[in-house]
């Protein structure tokens, strides 16, 4: 498995382990609120069994309305115990919930921690890729005669003038072919008897002024920058005109 298709499955599992967070903590803050109502209303019943049995001694004592208030304890008895059972098992429910959330935080964390190194060597293959594929090395620089191999001063000024003639004829051509060539970009794409003008998309290239931007931005940060090849001129100076004898 390639670091591009295991990055790609982490960050899946990473985006499914959110929601799965975002809904255990859902399902625990509902629960812990039911378990708050269960204890509060457990609260309240035990308060009303309280009272009922101090009503029920007072009927024993004064032996007025015993009945109704031994039947009153009974009731508040069984609910008592019937919201003891239900506050039990909603406390129960909100532990199980929170252990839940818990265990889903502690999985996105590892999670997490995993698709970001499996990032990171992500980029570091696709820097590698660019590196051996679209950027190239630096030139080398142009080899030089040593002084006992240079040559003779008229093979020197020889190669000079055909070198500038020809360079000056192809700058020449250049331009015509320049010129005729942005007359043929105006046509639209199709066949002009034994012309075929088409248009091939083009691809991209690096934008230096945005990458300078993006590092600027990084805390004034210089972005990297290769060795370009020596620009290399040929200046033909005229003859000089024989000087004049001496009188």
């Amino acid at each position: 498995m390639d670091a591009t298709t295991k990055t790609a499955q982490l960050m899946a599992r990473l985006v499914e382990a959110e929601t799965t967070l975002r809904n255990t903590r859902r399902e625990e803050a509902r629960t812990e609120r039911a378990a708050t109502r269960a204890t509060a209303r457990l609260l309240t019943a035990r308060t009303d069994l309280a009272a009922a049995r101090r009503n029920l001694r007072t009927a024993e004592r004064t032996g007025k309305s015993l009945a109704v208030a031994t039947r009153r304890l009974a009731t508040r008895t069984a609910r008592v115990e019937n919201l003891t059972t239900a506050a039990r098992e909603a406390k129960a429910t909100a532990t199980a919930a929170r252990r839940a959330a818990r265990a889903a935080a502690r999985r996105l964390d590892t999670l997490g921690r995993r698709a970001a190194q499996a990032a990171t060597r992500t980029v570091a293959t696709i820097a590698h890729r660019l590196g051996e594929t679209s950027l190239t090395p630096a030139p080398a620089a142009d080899r030089t005669l040593d002084a006992t191999e240079l040559p003779a001063v008229e093979e020197i000024e020889a190669h000079a003038e055909r070198f500038t003639d020809l360079d000056a004829e192809a700058k020449t051509l250049a331009k015509s072919a320049d010129a005729e060539k942005k007359w043929l970009r105006t046509l639209p794409v199709g066949i002009y008897g034994r012309v075929v003008i088409t248009r091939t998309p083009g691809g991209s290239v690096l934008d230096s002024d945005q990458v300078a931007l993006d590092y600027a931005a990084m805390g004034g940060l210089v972005p990297p920058r290769k060795a370009r090849r020596d620009t290399f001129k040929v200046a033909l100076q005229p003859e000089l005109a024989a000087l004049p004898a001496a009188a």
